[in-house]
């Protein structure tokens, strides 16, 4: 199962990966919500049961960014963003405490950096928030056995870096346009 679990997240991380190649918000959140999905069933099988159930709000917080421009989520956004944010941190607090482990509180501050970036509109700024997130969830991995997806870790923060790097152009023509 061992082995099964490590390709899951290897697919997960390819995902992951891509989702910061995306130019447009929209898909770099697509890309990201699917990556999460797999992320928590390498998690499950792995019994790293903290990482799934932070994924899993992760996911559920990734795709009601998506869609902050529309009915209620448009209207109270400051309000939805601050509930979401809560649920993520009282859960990732819950699971430490009841695990009575640290290691949890690196998978609560990476999914928090990770999906509080979704509702911020500039992609240059989506990266630099997410970059932040990623070396919490490379301790996690590490120490969960996660291996697939510590590279993947380690990988993803090039990708962030090489993004940044290759729409540093259409990010700077945003500003000036704007």
């Amino acid at each position: 199962m061992e082995i099964v679990s490590q390709i899951i997240g290897l697919i997960a991380v390819v995902l992951f990966l891509l989702s910061y190649q995306q130019k447009k918000r929209k898909n770099i959140i697509l890309f990201n919500t699917l990556s999460r999905c797999l992320y928590i069933l390498q998690y499950v099988l792995l019994g790293a049961f903290s990482g799934a159930v932070l994924d899993v709000l992760g996911a559920i917080s990734s795709i009601i960014a998506g869609r902050k421009h529309i009915g209620f989520v448009k209207k109270h956004t400051i309000l939805v963003l601050i509930l979401v944010n809560t649920c993520i941190i009282a859960a990732g607090v819950a699971i430490a405490f009841s695990n009575k482990s640290w290691l949890d509180l690196f998978s609560l501050t990476g999914v928090l950096l990770h999906t509080s970036a979704f509702w911020i509109s500039s992609e240059k700024i989506i990266r630099r928030v997410s970059l932040l997130g990623s070396p919490f969830w490379f301790v996690y991995n590490i120490l969960s056995r996660a291996y697939g997806s510590a590279i993947g870790d380690i990988l993803s923060m090039c990708s962030i870096i090489i993004a940044m790097v290759r729409h540093k152009n259409s990010d700077n023509e945003k500003v000036l346009n704007n």
